[in-house]
């Protein structure tokens, strides 16, 4: 699930139009009281994944942090960016990007940023996942050079695995939202955790020193 493009699509222009987590609950929260969702695609559907997933935030934003893992990130002595493409209808974001959150507010050498989808196609387009838009997508890079180091989405391998099987039995989208959801709540940010876990030593090997 690790994607890398050829040329550097993310430039301090991109970077300028990003928000700060707390920015985009901000968002997804006023879209809620407009009965929209976030970005340029809007519906009825949309909307109302947004307001469901806005309960999901608050809630994953509070999933334990794996100890081992802070530690890496608070031993890391060279600045990254994350920079996460999502949108607020995304059930996969709602469940994941506030845990990548949590974590990036243990370092100081960590800055969370977001971007939406749909607003940053070119960025979009240079991480796709087997041809196809998903997201959650992290983007980690240098936060010097905006060099990218790696990445990771849209979920974890094991949830990947799941929805894929989930898929072949061709439900109604509301139950295979569903099920998909309640297999990652079950899992409980664990299973990012420990990819995390393997990838931020390969990142951290890209950085020059």
């Amino acid at each position: 699930m690790e994607a890398q493009p050829n040329d550097n699509v993310i430039t301090p222009s991109v970077v300028a139009q990003s928000l700060s987590f707390e920015g985009y609950m901000a968002l997804v929260r006023e879209a809620v009281a407009q009965g929209k969702t976030t970005g340029v695609d809007q519906s009825n559907a949309l909307a109302k994944y947004t307001k469901d997933n806005l309960v999901i935030m608050e809630r994953t934003y509070q999933t334990p942090l794996l100890p081992e893992l802070v530690e890496m990130v608070q031993a890391l002595e060279q600045p990254q960016l994350w920079l996460v493409l999502t949108e607020g209808w995304c059930g996969d974001a709602a469940v994941h990007l506030p845990v990548l959150a949590a974590l990036a507010e243990q370092s100081p050498e960590v800055e969370l940023r977001t971007i939406l989808r749909t607003e940053q196609p070119t960025v979009m387009d240079a991480y796709l996942t087997n041809g196809g838009k998903s997201i959650p997508k992290l983007i980690a890079l240098n936060a010097h050079t905006l060099q990218p180091l790696g990445s990771w989405g849209p979920r974890p391998q094991v949830l990947q695995e799941y929805v894929l099987n989930l898929k072949k039995q061709e439900l109604p989208m509301p139950e295979f939202i569903k099920k998909a959801l309640e297999y990652s709540a079950a899992d409980n940010g664990q299973a990012l955790q420990a990819e995390l876990l393997q990838l931020i030593p390969q990142w951290v090997r890209v950085s020059p020193a």
